[in-house]
């Protein structure tokens, strides 16, 4: 196999650079173009979507499906503005149809004032974020454990 002499430093540096480069350059030109292409886009909201009403279930539980439900809470929005907070409960104790129970309530309650059939999302936090005090997973309490 014949080479074209372009290895030997003495006659071609310029294309060992560009060869040993070549990658690196077109990753960043790829990224260039894209960050061109990208644009921000503000699409404007007819009213009656800005005024939707819907409610967001809240879960403190570990990550894992098996982990137990730690406690519930729930918030009622209209558009992108927080118009209820339901006060969290501990559910340390509850058999999983309690919990149901309970969110079935909750449920209830929401059709009742808001007309609300289901949530529209569930959040899953950590307990450590639970806001019930005192609490096993608070600070405060593992601290004075120590």
């Amino acid at each position: 196999m014949e080479r074209d002499g372009c290895y030997d430093p003495k006659v071609c540096p310029s294309k060992r650079s560009y060869l040993r480069n070549n990658n690196r350059t077109n990753q960043k030109r790829t990224r260039q173009r894209q960050e061109k292409a990208l644009e921000q886009l503000q699409i404007e909201v007819d009213q009656p979507y800005a005024d939707v009403t819907f409610a967001v279930l809240i879960v403190y539980r570990a990550v894992g499906v098996e982990a137990p439900i730690h406690a519930i809470s729930g918030s009622v929005w209209r558009g992108s503005e927080q118009i209820v907070d339901i006060a969290p409960i501990h559910c340390v104790g509850m058999v999983p149809t309690g919990v149901h129970a309970y969110i079935q309530k909750m449920l209830k309650v929401l059709h009742e004032k808001y007309g609300i059939h289901k949530f529209a999302s569930l959040e899953r936090l950590d307990p450590q974020c639970c806001p019930i005090r005192p609490c096993i997973h608070s600070p405060e309490v593992r601290m004075s454990r120590n």
